[in-house]
C-alpha cells in the first residue's frame, strides 16, 4: 500500500549494528511504496547486536514494548506488519478484532479503494485511497447494507459477506487486504514467525529505510534493513 494509509510516517534519526552484511539484491518492498524516483542504496542483514535497540533474540513481547515505546513518542508510526490477503470474506470471521485496517480493491491501489479504520471493536473511519473520508460505503447503498462508521464488528464482517455477494459490488472484493500493528502476532501463533515490518525516513540525509524484523522460537531471529534515496 501506498501512503495514502491512515497513519502518518513519523521519524527517528540514528541506528546501531554491532554486527551486519550488505546484500543489495532484489529487496522486497513492505508497506508504504517509496515515490517513483529513488535509488536503491542496499540492504543490512543484521543477525548479531542490535538495531535501534531490538537486539538479536530479543522476545517478541520485548521486541513489541520496545516499538510501542518508539511509536508512543511519536518517534515511529507504524504502517502495519506483513498484509493478510484474502480472496474469500468468510477467512475474515474471527479475525477482524486482530487487525487495525481493512482495505477492498478490485486491483492494486485504485483511486476509489475502501479504506476501513478498526478501533475498539468498531468501524471508525471510512475513506477512499484518494482521500475522500465517507460516513457510509456504498454511498448508494441503504442504511441496512452499507457499512457505516461505528458498526461494530460484527455486524461489519455481516455487511462484508452481504455486498461481496452483490452483483454491484463484487468487484471490489477481489484484492482483500488486512493490515495490523505488531500486536497481531502475539495473539495468533500460526502468524507469529512472520516479519515485523516498519518504515522510517532520515529526511535530513533523504533516507528511507524498510525494516523487517523476523522471528525464530518468538524471539528475533535476524532484521533486513533496505535503504532508498530519493532522486
Amino acid at each position: 500500500m501506498r501512503a495514502t494509509l491512515f497513519l502518518p510516517v513519523f521519524l527517528i534519526l540514528g541506528f546501531h549494528l554491532m554486527s551486519c552484511q550488505v546484500d543489495p539484491d532484489d529487496p522486497a518492498i513492505v508497506g508504504p511504496e517509496p515515490e517513483p524516483r529513488v535509488n536503491y542504496l542496499g540492504r543490512d542483514s543484521i543477525t548479531t547486536g542490535d538495531y535501534r535497540g531490538i537486539a538479536i533474540n530479543t522476545s517478541t513481547n520485548e521486541t513489541f514494548e520496545i516499538l510501542e515505546g518508539y511509536r508512543k513518542n511519536k518517534t515511529v508510526v507504524y504502517l502495519g506488519a506483513v498484509n493478510n490477503y484474502f480472496a474469500d470474506v468468510t477467512d475474515l470471521k474471527d479475525r477482524l478484532q486482530f487487525f487495525d485496517w481493512l482495505v477492498l480493491e478490485q486491483t492494486f491501489d485504485t483511486p476509489d479503494g475502501v479504506q476501513l479504520l478498526l478501533a475498539s471493536g468498531k468501524v471508525k473511519s471510512i475513506r477512499l485511497n484518494n482521500g475522500t473520508q465517507l460516513s457510509q460505503w456504498p454511498q448508494a447503498a441503504g442504511l441496512q447494507k452499507a457499512i457505516a462508521t461505528g458498526d461494530a464488528l460484527e455486524v461489519l464482517y455481516a455487511k462484508l459477506v452481504v455486498l461481496s455477494n452483490s452483483q454491484d459490488y463484487k468487484h471490489k472484493f477481489q484484492r482483500v487486504v488486512l493490515g495490523a500493528k505488531y500486536d497481531y502476532a502475539l495473539y495468533d501463533p500460526k502468524k507469529a514467525e512472520l516479519p515485523w515490518a516498519f518504515i522510517y525516513d532520515t529526511r535530513s540525509q533523504g533516507i528511507t529505510e524498510q525494516a523487517r524484523v523476523y522471528f525464530q522460537d518468538k524471539k528475533v531471529d535476524y532484521i533486513l534493513v533496505d535503504r532508498f534515496q530519493q532522486y
